[in-house]
Order: C-alpha cells, then structure tokens, then sequence
C-alpha cells in the first residue's frame, strides 16, 4: 500500500535492487576473472610440479606454502582479514593514507617474519638452506600485498591486473623453467620475483592518482602503534589460520607418509574456497556501500542464505575430490571419501564463517565477536587434531578442523541473529520503515 503518496518501502528496495544489478554482476564477473586465472594456473601447475620433481618435493613445497600462511598472520596483521570492508566504509580520499600506513607497518612485520620461517623451514623440511630461505621470503610476499585494498575499493581489475597475475607468471615461469632445470630452486625462485612484482604493482595502483600528497611515516614506533587498531582483525586472521594450516604440519607429524595425499586435498579445498572468493568479494563491498538504512536488511538476507551455499559446496567438494585428485596429480595421488568427505565439512563451514564473519560481522561493529569465533574453533580444533590424527591417521585430522569450523560457523551465526534483534536495532528499523 501506498502511505502519504510514497512507494511502499518494499518497493522501493526493489527497485533499488534492480538498479544495482548490472553493477554488481560487472563486479562479480571482474573478480570472477581474477578466480578463473588463479584456479587454472594453480591446479594445471599441480601436475606438472608432481611429475618433474617428484610428490615428496611438492609436499613439502605445500607445506611451505602452510608454514607462510600461519607466519603470514604476523604480516598482514588484520589488514587481509577485516581490511576490505574497512575500506569500503572509508571515503575515497582516506583509503591511499590507510594503505600506505599499513603497507609500512607490513614492511616491518615481513622483515621480522620471514627470518623465523626460515629457521622453522629448515627443522620440518628435507629441503636445501637456499630453497627454504627463497621458500620462505616468495611465500610470505603476498601478504604485503595490496589485494585486500582493491576488494574494498571494488576494483575487480585493478586487482586481477595488479596483483593476481603478476602472481600467476611466477608459477607459470616456474613450471616452464622446470622443464628444462628440474630443481625446486628454481621454482621458487621464479615464484619470488614474481610476487615481489605484485607487492610493487600493488603498492603503486592503491597510491596513484590520489590528489593530494600522502604521508609516509617510517618510524618504527609509530608503525607498531598502528597494530594496536588491528588486534581485532589479527587474533580472527591468526585462529583462522591455525585452524586451516596447522593441520599440514600436525599430519606431517603424526602421520607423514599421508602428507601429500593431505596436502591435494587441501589444495583442491582451497581452490573452492577461492571459487567463492568473488561472491565474497561482491558481497564485503555491497553491504557497507548500502548506507545504515539498507546494510542492516542486507545482513539479514546474506546470513539467512549463507548456510545454503556452504552445504551445496561442501557436497560438491566431498564429491568431486576422489576424481579431481587422480586428474590433477597425474594418478600419482589418490584420495578416498574417507579424506574427502571431513573436508567437504571444512569447506561447509569455512564458506559459512567467512561470509558471516567477514561481512556480516564487521559491518555491525563486532570485530570481538569475530575474533572470539575463531579463538573458540582453534580452542577445539588444536587439541583434537592430533587425538584424532593419531586414532585414524589424515582423516582423523580432517575431522576436526570441520567440526572446529562448523562450531565457528554457528556461533557467528548466532551473534548476528542476537545483534540484528536489538532493541536499538529494531527501533532503528522501525524508524525508516523496515
């Protein structure tokens, strides 16, 4: 119905709706682009690093690759997990100075970093004191980067053009070079000057064309007083990580024969999630941008779809894995339901935690919230992988990073659901016809 010659507010979100679209398809099909190259380059590369130097070494480069995305933590500092959506509530003239401060704060959080990875490297791995220290610097590298910066922005290109495929070149270098010098030095190598190209490319589009001169503060102090903004952000980046990458290195304690048929079916579950990766990205820039008249009717409608989408993926990975895995390893790893299955639970939950977490959490003030989420997974997740790792081996070990993820999952579901049906909410609500 119709109130003092006004379209009824329904109508109206409709309406609005429909104009939003065709921006927000070009959006997703730009992030899409990023997704699409990311995937093929990563999984054609799988079987070609198998065959040429052979499964134990690419487990161990997987590993690697684990091992920097927990020392990665320490680096991006918040600013991976929550600094997307901070962006987007930012008007354009403050983003480059939020990014620049962050980018020098990241600096000396990767000079402090990355010398410890190398030590951890060379204690769990077989490989040489050269691959383990190029292995470490190229894998920690992109957590300087400025993806995070252009997801907020939404500027789908910027990010594909920036910083996804200066990345895709070091791995498609790497697999050409191998070719004819079959040796994981030269991988990695390839893999460093690349992902130095991207933090560089990156650090120039987030700074160009800003219209007024930035400031760059290069005092120590200053860089670490930064951190204390992020706390929120980095204890949900760090229990996240924990949760998704100590179990490599807790299965390459317990049970290392099985580390290479874990870590496909690790990497097979993290292109899915990088397969959601652009609807993520569409949804952590279409929520804030709607203004707090409509961002808390969008939060609703996100968290009420979110469960959904995580079970149909989960089906789909727990599914698909057993053949994906002999296609993309060259039969040289196969992987069972056994395996597949938890992770298609991991996979359920993750989807779930980082669309509710992500944004839905941090665009209604509750960065705690979200922190605490992932503190409790990793409180469950910890202590049960290795109890499990040791009774059933991987699977044992895939199971509880699911039901970890799933407990994460719920409980953030549950703090939107009580925050949306605050008295102060609903009387905001109220207030302008929703």
């Amino acid at each position: 119905m119709l109130t003092n010659g006004n379209v009824h507010p329904m109508i109206g979100d409709c309406k609005l709706a429909l104009k939003a679209f065709p921006a927000l398809l070009s959006r997703f099909g730009g992030f899409a682009a990023s997704l699409v190259f990311s995937t093929a380059i990563n999984l054609l590369a799988i079987p070609f690093v198998i065959v040429t130097l052979g499964k134990d070494t690419w487990g161990e480069l997987a590993l690697a690759q684990a091992t920097a995305a927990i020392f990665g933590i320490i680096v991006a500092f918040g600013w991976g997990t929550v600094g997307a959506a901070l962006v987007a509530s930012l008007s354009p003239h403050e983003r480059p100075q939020m990014y620049v401060d962050s980018l020098v704060s990241r600096i000396y959080l990767f000079l402090m970093a990355a010398p410890v990875m190398y030590v951890v490297m060379l204690l769990i791995t077989q490989n040489s004191p050269q691959v383990a220290a190029l292995a470490s610097v190229s894998y920690i590298l992109p957590f300087v980067g400025a993806s995070w910066f252009f997801i907020g922005q939404a500027k789908p290109w910027r990010l594909f053009l920036l910083d996804v495929l200066p990345q895709g070149l070091g791995i498609v270098s790497g697999v050409l070079l191998i070719q004819f010098f079959p040796e994981p030095i030269v991988f990695v190598g390839c893999l460093l000057f690349f992902n130095f190209l991207a933090v560089l490319l990156g650090a120039v589009g987030a700074t160009a064309k800003t219209g007024h001169p930035l400031k760059i503060d290069f005092r120590f102090a200053a860089a670490m007083a930064r951190l204390k903004n992020q706390k929120y952000g980095v204890i949900a980046a760090g229990t996240g990580s924990l949760n998704s990458n100590l179990p490599m290195l807790a299965v390459n304690q317990v049970v290392t024969a099985a580390l290479p048929q874990y870590a496909l079916a690790d990497k097979l579950f993290r292109f899915a999630v990088a397969g959601f990766g652009p609807v993520l990205q569409v949804i952590q820039g279409w929520i804030p941008e709607a203004g707090p008249d409509q961002r808390f009717h969008r939060i609703r409608t996100v968290a009420k779809l979110a469960p959904a989408a995580g079970l149909g993926a989960g089906i789909l990975l727990a599914v698909l894995t057993p053949w994906a895995s002999a296609l993309f390893s060259g039969g040289e790893i196969l992987i069972g339901y056994g395996l597949s299955v938890p992770f298609g639970l991991i996979l359920a939950g993750v989807i779930v935690a980082q669309v509710v977490g992500l944004a839905c959490l941090i665009p209604l003030g509750k960065g705690a919230a979200l922190a605490k989420s992932t503190a409790i997974g990793a409180g469950f997740n910890v202590p049960l992988m290795f109890v499990l790792g040791i009774v059933w081996g991987a699977p044992g070990v895939a199971w509880a990073v699911g039901v970890a993820e799933l407990i994460v999952a719920a409980y953030q579901l549950k703090v939107v659901r009580d925050s949306l049906r605050s008295p102060a909410l609903t009387a905001h609500n109220a207030g302008n016809g929703h």
